[in-house]
């Protein structure tokens, strides 16, 4: 696989202008999909936790007598310990998708206010790396994120085959004469 090409920095390169805009509209872009990610992580911990809740009402507003035959045997209750395990882990990926970890936004404006009488081509030639660097580096977070992302979305999927497949079985056992 061929090496990426060092940009030329030291010519009176005209592209400068439209590279470093680019740079600038990808970080906008890496950005904007991790506020988006956690969004959508946040109303996936909040579905986790009314289910969470549902589950905890409905077995504490049930007739216990009437609850354990219901609940006994081996194949519903390895059925929701499996439950219970995926609900571990769907918490765990969303949160991981969630949490907070280091971003960058590109160039300082601290750095930038030392440059404020030099010609706008020269500074984006000194910032360029800067900006190619934050895109890297913003690129990898964004990987991880979307990795937990996509692994509580399948978990929550499976944790609630599971719930209908233990419904199906609650359902059956209640049916049976």
């Amino acid at each position: 696989m061929a090496a990426e090409a060092e940009p030329n920095l030291n010519g009176s390169d005209k592209g400068i202008d439209f590279v470093f805009d680019a740079g600038l509209r990808k970080i906008d872009e890496q950005l904007k999909s991790v506020e988006s990610l956690d969004v959508k992580m946040a109303v996936l911990i909040g579905f986790i936790g009314a289910l969470i809740a549902g589950l905890l009402a409905a077995l504490l507003a049930s007739d216990a007598s009437k609850l354990r035959p219901l609940l006994s045997g081996e194949v519903i209750a390895a059925d929701l310990g499996v439950v219970l395990m995926l609900l571990a882990a769907d918490l765990y990926f969303a949160f991981q998708a969630f949490r907070m970890r280091k971003l960058y936004s590109g160039v300082r404006f601290q750095r930038l206010v030392e440059w404020a009488n030099e010609d706008v081509g020269d500074i984006k030639r000194a910032f360029l790396p800067t900006l190619i660097e934050t895109v890297t580096l913003n690129e990898r977070q964004l990987t991880v994120k979307q990795r937990n992302a996509l692994g509580a979305v399948w978990s929550v999927f499976m944790t609630l085959l599971a719930l209908l497949l233990s419904l199906a079985i609650i359902g059956a056992r209640f049916l049976r004469p």
